[in-house]
This record gives structure tokens, C-alpha cells and sequence, in this order.
């Protein structure tokens, strides 16, 4: 008897333990893709990788990944996180550059993947702040080729090993979200990540019918993605948070009918609504 009262004890100081670590940020984090597109000048480095990022890698080609990471309604915090040629990583703070960068030079070019896990957001976040300073390193795109993979399991895989953009995101995935990834870090680049991602995401078999949702959350959402800038500024969270649901249930239910077309539409729509409220909201303090 005594032995069945100690599990039932544990089992609710686990579940009390669980409610006192969640923030709030939720479940869902968002890998975040770039299409191939006309790059600023990164001068002859620059060029060496997007030359390597788009011949070395399967279809669909993408150049580049990041991070979105819903934060605590409480706490708040930044929510992109990222590593770029010449740059360590770091959360992605500069508010006039964000704006210039992910809502014009980049805009309507990414695609979003949402990640699901339990406490998902928090975790993320942990392994992030683990993550922030890390050398980026274009080396680590030997062992996403094809016939060189063997070799990534070799690859250091610490927190703050050098990577480039997929080895990191992977990585933190790896950290936070149990089974999300088969592979070494080192294994992938920017397209096979996307590619294992939305086969996770298919698993899932989240059905369109799930995706219905009422005329409020439906107006937040053309807010979030087609009113001023202004007003994206002054939406609340929760409305944001019902908005960003909604389109990630869209994107979901997407991947797990196998539209390639419909997919492709909606994870666009949904990196908009999330990169328009990752640097919207900071501008307004």
C-alpha cells in the first residue's frame, strides 16, 4: 500500500511541477524557411554560400532557417532567433533592421513549419539562450551532402559548437523536443530540415475539419496579415495568439492532405503573420 501511495504522490508533485514550469508561451515553435532569392551583397563569402545552399542540396531548395519562439504573455522576451554569415547567433533585436530586413528584402519569401511539443515554447527558448554566441561555420555544410552524411554523427554537437543555420536549429530542436528529428545536427542543411519537419507534421494527421474557426478569429487574422502596420501594433496578444492558432492549424491540416500547393500557400501565410508580429509588436514598445 505504502508503495502505491508513494507513486500516486509523485505522480502529483510531477503534474504540480509541470504547472509551475509552464510560462504561458505554449506549445508550438516555428522553423522558419527562406526561398531562393536575389541576396544583398555578402561579397565573395557570401556568394560561396549561396552557391553551395542551392546546388548541394535536394528539392524543394531553401537557403536559409531560423527560429520563431512564441514568448511568455507575462514575461515577454524577443522571439527570432538566428545565425547569419559573419555574425555570431543571437536573438534578433534591432528593430529597424528586423523591420527592413524580414518585411522588405525578405518579405513573402519564407515558409513556416510549426514544431509541436509539450511546453514546446519554454523549452526552445532554454535551448536558445544556450545557443546565443555561437560561431557561425560554413564547413558544416560537408556533412549535409549527399555521401558525406555518414560522417555527421562525428561532428561536435554542443551547445556551443560552430554550425551554421540548419545544424543550429536543428540542434535546438534536438535539445527541446523529443523524437522531432532522426538525424545528427550535422546532418542537415536547409532543405532536408524542411523536408523532415513536414513529414513530422504530416504525422500528425491533423484533418481540415479541425481548422474551422468563427468570424472574430477570422478578422484578426486578415488584421494580422493585411491591415497597416499600426494596427498590427496595437492588436493584443491573445488576439495575435488566436490568429497565429488559426493559420498554423491551416498550414498543419495542409501538410497532412499532401497539398503541395495549398501547403506551400499557407506555411507563407503563416511565416507573414508570424515574422509581421515578431517585429510589429516591438515597435510599440
Amino acid at each position: 500500500m505504502g508503495s502505491v501511495q508513494s507513486e500516486a504522490l509523485r505522480k502529483i508533485l510531477q503534474v504540480q511541477k509541470e504547472k509551475e514550469s509552464d510560462d504561458g508561451s505554449g506549445d508550438v515553435v516555428f522553423a522558419m524557411f527562406l526561398e531562393p532569392h536575389e541576396p544583398e551583397s555578402n561579397g565573395m563569402f557570401g556568394s560561396m554560400v549561396n552557391y553551395v545552399v542551392n546546388h548541394f542540396q535536394p528539392t524543394p531548395v531553401l537557403v536559409h532557417c531560423e527560429l520563431v519562439v512564441p514568448c511568455s504573455p507575462v514575461r515577454g522576451g524577443p522571439v527570432i532567433f538566428a545565425t547569419y554569415i559573419g555574425t555570431k547567433s543571437a536573438w534578433q533585436t534591432d528593430q529597424e533592421n528586423n523591420q527592413r530586413y524580414y518585411l522588405g528584402a525578405t518579405a513573402n519569401k519564407w515558409r513556416a513549419v510549426p514544431i509541436f511539443g509539450k511546453h514546446a515554447a519554454r523549452r526552445v527558448r532554454e535551448a536558445c539562450e544556450k545557443s546565443v554566441g555561437v560561431e557561425y561555420s560554413l564547413l558544416r555544410y560537408l556533412t549535409a551532402a549527399w555521401g558525406v552524411r555518414k560522417l555527421a554523427p562525428l561532428v561536435p554537437d554542443g551547445f556551443r559548437a560552430p554550425a551554421h543555420c540548419a545544424t543550429l536549429t536543428a540542434r535546438i530542436l534536438k535539445r527541446s523536443i523529443e523524437g522531432v528529428l532522426r538525424h545528427p545536427s550535422a546532418w542537415y542543411g536547409p532543405s532536408s530540415l524542411y523536408t523532415e519537419l513536414c513529414n513530422d507534421l504530416k504525422s500528425r494527421s491533423i484533418i481540415p475539419d479541425s481548422t474551422n474557426v468563427g468570424s472574430s478569429v477570422s478578422s484578426q487574422v486578415d488584421r494580422l496579415l493585411r491591415h497597416r502596420d499600426e494596427d498590427v501594433s496595437n492588436m493584443s496578444y491573445a488576439d495575435v495568439m488566436s490568429a497565429i492558432r488559426a493559420l498554423t492549424l491551416k498550414a498543419s491540416a495542409a501538410e497532412a492532405f499532401e497539398d503541395s500547393v495549398m501547403s506551400t500557400m499557407t506555411q507563407k501565410q503563416l511565416a507573414n503573420a508570424l515574422f509581421r508580429w515578431s517585429v510589429l509588436r516591438q515597435l510599440d514598445g
